[in-house]
Parts: structure tokens; C-alpha cells; sequence
């Protein structure tokens, strides 16, 4: 569309006569551009700037107007502009062979302007339409594809929801803001905000380096899982070594935070909940553990029952943390993980 804002039409017609009916009821509304054949009106329509709409006569000398239609058709850049044949065939085999390449209507010879006129501004209409449609579709997936991991997105935009499953041998990582509610007290909204911002980027990039999935952030928590929606070979030493990552990073963030991190493996359920806003989540013993191991951590470790010590031990140094008490466990033996001394 040029500066004047008017759109383009493109008249593929071999009769001046027809070309100046059709230019005449046009030029007050829209800009126009003619070809006089076939090969023509390729090279105009194919050009940098392209038709909004094409106007084409279906008999022309050499090629005819199906086949510059289906030629458009093939070819990307032009496949959506909107094609009127003009023809004075009026039978009903011919229309269906133009819709069949890919017309989007006919207007019938001999002209008449008030036709012609309302058939190009109802196409442009819908095309205009659809467009926003279309922006407005990929608009809504960005949205959801940040609101949710990738598959679970794809699952919504095909079937409407998420079917819960349940998962086995996932990692879910726990980590929150040593002394977070002081912070806010003794600091300004925009400060606290802009700085959980700031540490809740770095996750995310980190999480997405060692093959995790982001969960949800509630506060000053963040939760993310391994092995769920996406494979991932060893997730529980993913996961460890993320959690070590996020420690250390937060040093050349210069962010001054200390985090606490917790990792626990096992069967997770996931689902999402909501219609108007949807949460996509995770339920579980695996899930509640994770959560209760970020009260034992330490400084620069993550914290993991014994259980998950013996699986990693090869790979990690453990020093013991002591017990908590968990619910419906009892006392349960909890060890920091650190990466191995070089």
C-alpha cells in the first residue's frame, strides 16, 4: 500500500476497452496497474510491491487466465491475493474451473460499474479480514506459548485443553529468595519488581540450557521440571546442575541475592487449570518434597533427599544437611549437592 493509503489493483485484460471501463470505476478508490497479458502480469504481480487484489480476464492470447491463476497459486509470495476473473462465459463449467485454480469470484462482460466496484471492495474487505485474523491467531499463540510450555500450548491450539497425565521419573526444581519478604520491606516496589525480573530472566535462560521447562513463578519462587513434557536423558542431573547454575550466576548478575534450591525426583501429575486464565501445573508427592528440601538448603548447593544423592553421587559432591520432617514420610535424610572439586 502506498503512502496515500490506497490499495492496489492489478487489471490483467488484452482489450483496451475493458481496461478503461474498469479503470475508469476504480481510479477514485484504489490505484491500478495493467498488464496485457499472461507473462505480464506475472512479473507485475510478483514484483516488490504486490497487488492487493487482480482483476483477470480469463481469454487472453498464449496463456490464458486459469493458468496465470494457478501460477500464482504456486508460488508463496502470491498465493493469498484475492483473484476476480472477468469473463463473458457465463457457464457453469467454466466458473467451477475458476474456482477450481483458485479464483475467489466472477464478474461477467459486459461491465457494470456499480458491480465491479462492490465485488473488489468486498474482496478487499475480506482479505483485510482474514489478515487480521490471522495476526490476531499469532498474537494469541505467542501468548499462549508464554503462558505454557511449548507441547502443552500445541495441545490447547488443537484439541481446546490439556488431557492430565501422569509422568514418571521427573525432576522438579524448587528455588526462592533468601529473605525475599525483608528485601520488599526495606526496598521500593520498582526496585523489588525490577530486580525479580532481572533474576527470573536468568533462570529462564538457564532452565532452557540444561534441557528444564519452566513451570510458574509464585512470589519469589521458581519451579521447573525435568523429563515432563520434553525427554531428557538424566533429569535429575539436569536438574542438579541447573540448580547449581542458578546459584553461581546470581554472583556476576551482581544481583546480591542468595538462593536457596531444592530437587526432588519421581511421578508428577500435570495438568491445566482455569478457563480464563490458564495454569498449567504439576501435583504430587515428587512436587511437595522438592518444595520442603529449599528450607535445608545451603549457600551455593542444592538440596536433594539421600534417596537422590545415592542416584547422582558419582557425578556430585554430598555433604549431609540432617533430617526434616516431612508429612506422611517422617524424617528424611537431606544432603547438598555441589559440583565436583577440579
Amino acid at each position: 500500500m502506498s503512502s496515500n493509503g490506497k490499495k492496489l489493483v492489478l487489471i490483467v485484460d488484452d482489450t483496451p476497452t475493458n481496461v478503461a471501463v474498469v479503470s475508469g470505476v476504480l481510479k477514485d478508490s484504489y490505484r491500478t496497474k495493467v498488464a496485457t497479458n499472461g507473462e505480464k502480469a506475472l512479473a507485475i504481480a510478483t514484483a516488490a510491491e504486490k497487488p492487493n487484489l487482480i482483476l483477470l480476464d480469463v481469454m487472453m492470447p498464449g496463456m490464458d487466465g486459469y493458468e496465470v491463476c494457478r501460477r500464482l497459486k504456486d508460488i508463496p509470495a502470491t498465493r493469498d491475493i484475492p483473484i476476480i476473473f472477468l469473463t463473458a462465459k457465463t457457464d457453469e463449467a467454466d466458473e467451477e474451473k475458476g474456482f477450481d485454480v483458485g479464483g475467489v469470484d466472477y464478474i461477467h462482460k459486459p461491465f457494470s460499474g456499480p458491480i465491479v466496484l462492490a465485488r473488489v471492495r468486498t474482496q478487499l474487505a475480506l482479505q483485510e479480514a482474514l489478515i487480521e485474523a490471522q495476526e490476531a491467531r499469532e498474537q494469541a499463540d505467542l501468548l499462549l506459548h508464554a503462558l505454557l510450555p511449548k507441547k502443552a500450548a500445541d495441545e490447547i491450539r488443537r484439541i481446546g485443553t490439556v488431557i492430565p497425565r501422569r509422568y514418571e521419573n521427573v525432576a522438579v526444581l524448587f528455588c526462592d529468595v533468601t529473605n525475599f519478604t525483608a528485601y520488599c520491606d526495606k526496598h521500593e516496589p520498582e526496585d523489588v519488581v525490577s530486580r525479580l525480573d532481572a533474576l527470573f530472566i536468568i533462570f529462564e535462560r538457564i532452565t532452557a540450557k540444561h534441557g528444564l521447562e519452566k513451570i510458574k513463578t509464585v512470589g519469589d519462587g521458581f519451579m521447573a521440571v525435568a523429563g515432563l513434557l520434553q525427554k531428557v536423558n538424566d533429569p535429575i542431573g539436569s536438574a542438579v546442575r541447573c540448580g547449581l547454575e542458578m546459584t553461581s550466576s546470581l554472583l556476576g548478575a551482581q544481583l546480591n541475592w542468595e538462593v536457596r534450591i531444592g530437587v526432588h525426583a519421581g511421578p508428577v501429575v500435570a495438568g491445566v487449570v482455569g478457563q480464563e486464565r490458564y495454569q498449567f501445573d504439576i501435583w504430587g508427592d515428587t512436587v511437595n518434597v522438592a518444595a520442603r528440601m529449599i528450607g535445608m538448603s545451603a549457600p551455593g548447593s542444592v538440596a536433594v533427599t539421600k534417596e537422590t544423592f545415592e542416584q547422582v553421587a558419582s557425578a556430585f559432591d554430598g555433604e549431609s544437611l540432617g533430617t526434616l520432617n516431612v508429612k506422611g514420610k517422617g524424617a528424611i535424610s537431606v544432603f547438598g549437592l555441589r559440583a565436583h572439586k577440579k
